[in-house]
């Protein structure tokens, strides 16, 4: 079903998300920040390839919820 509803296509009308934004009607101008990398140390091609990142900083593999 699709319904039009504040000059919005709503595609999930008619479903359990009926009246649900993805922004709260009050929602507050904000700014993202975001830092500059300032730690330059980079890995060589391989094993830039093999962590899908050239700065060793950015390498944060995914543990699923373990610890190291």
């Amino acid at each position: 079903m699709t319904a039009n509803t504040a000059g919005k296509n709503n595609i999930l009308s008619g479903s359990f998300f009926d009246g649900i934004t993805a922004l709260p009607a009050d929602a507050a101008v904000t700014m993202a920040y975001v830092p500059f990398q300032l730690d330059t140390s980079r890995y060589d091609d391989e094993t830039a390839l093999k962590n899908g990142t050239l700065f060793t900083t950015l390498n944060k593999p995914f543990l699923r919820g373990a610890l190291k």
